[in-house]
């Protein structure tokens, strides 16, 4: 995608009210090509979004395009080319597998025969193949997980959305599931839009982030940006001797701010020459054992928004 092409997903001043309660407040993001993760408490509105992403939801105010087309006008165009995992169970009870998947992929239009091939294939790159004549309410929450994920992208959609995709799962499973979105957006070039309120989840595998709480977009960007100190920072590990360090380091100009007995934060760009540092572990004899760029937490980044957000509406109350 060029610099000045239209993102996958664009919402500009989106705004939608179930009566008297504001769900979504003047909401503009985009979704670029990569994985994007919408992280936000309960209640934040998550849902909401997506289901106006699906044309499944009128709004009051705003503009709303996916891959150019509003989803309201053209529902039918617009689900052709997403697949979604929705968060509640879409299995549907009486059918094997592969017949469920199957169904979908007719239903996007594919031809019998290629939908049954299609079928069989994509269940067993989601490791669901062994399980695929089983009844899907016989199966396990994560066995009809990777069903419905299968089913999902059974007819090769240009986006992939899913709210809480690891819901249920087991650490095995739940890191096959990353993994395999990690692959859909990196191999295949799909657009994958992962709503969860599990930030481990979107620090493994997002590109870029959008915070919603009480309906509003309080951060949006980069993982990288978001958990980007304030100021270059510089981590240094030492096997010993950490306050000789920084004393050392500040004969050279260099503030460093012990955190404990063999880490310290030098206030140095990562990406300047490091010289001085190797110079002043010499000069005390300490041993170096790690240095690297300083980031934030991303679970600290959304904590500090949320908690802003709380105290925002505090004070509007008050």
């Amino acid at each position: 995608m060029t610099a000045d092409a239209d993102p996958p997903v664009r919402l500009e001043g989106v705004v939608k009210r179930y009566g008297r309660r504001t769900v979504l407040d003047r909401v503009t993001c985009t979704v670029p090509a990569g994985i994007t993760g919408l992280v936000g408490p309960n209640g934040a509105g998550k849902s909401t979004l997506v289901r106006v992403l699906l044309g499944l939801t009128r709004i009051a105010a705003g503009t709303v395009r996916v891959f150019g087309r509003d989803p309201a006008r053209e529902p039918a165009v617009v689900r052709r080319l997403l697949g979604v995992v929705p968060e509640d169970e879409c299995t549907v009870p009486g059918l094997v597998a592969v017949e469920m998947v199957r169904y979908a992929a007719r239903l996007s239009g594919l031809p019998g025969t290629e939908a049954l091939r299609r079928a069989h294939e994509v269940l067993d790159w989601c490791d669901a193949g062994q399980e695929r004549y089983r009844p899907v309410e016989t199966l396990s929450i994560g066995m009809r997980q990777k069903v419905a994920f299968a089913a999902a992208i059974v007819h090769d959609p240009t986006m992939v959305i899913l709210d809480e995709p690891t819901n249920g799962l087991d650490p095995i499973e739940r890191r096959a599931m990353l993994g395999r979105l990690t692959t859909l957006a990196r191999d295949h070039g799909k657009t994958v839009f992962v709503s969860t309120h599990v930030l481990p989840d979107v620090q493994a595998i997002c590109d870029r982030v959008i915070v919603l709480t009480a309906g509003r977009v309080r951060l949006e960007g980069t993982l990288a940006d978001l958990t980007r100190p304030t100021e270059p920072l510089v981590r240094l590990t030492v096997a010993d001797r950490a306050q000789a360090c920084a004393t050392a380091l500040a004969e050279r100009g260099v503030r460093a701010t012990v955190v404990d007995g063999t880490t310290l934060d030098l206030a140095l760009d990562p990406a300047a020459d490091h010289g001085v540092v190797w110079q002043a572990a010499r000069q005390v004899g300490a041993s170096v054992l790690g240095l690297e760029p300083v980031r934030h937490r991303f679970e600290d980044v959304f904590l500090q928004a949320i908690t802003r957000d709380d105290t925002e509406a505090h004070h509007a109350a008050s």
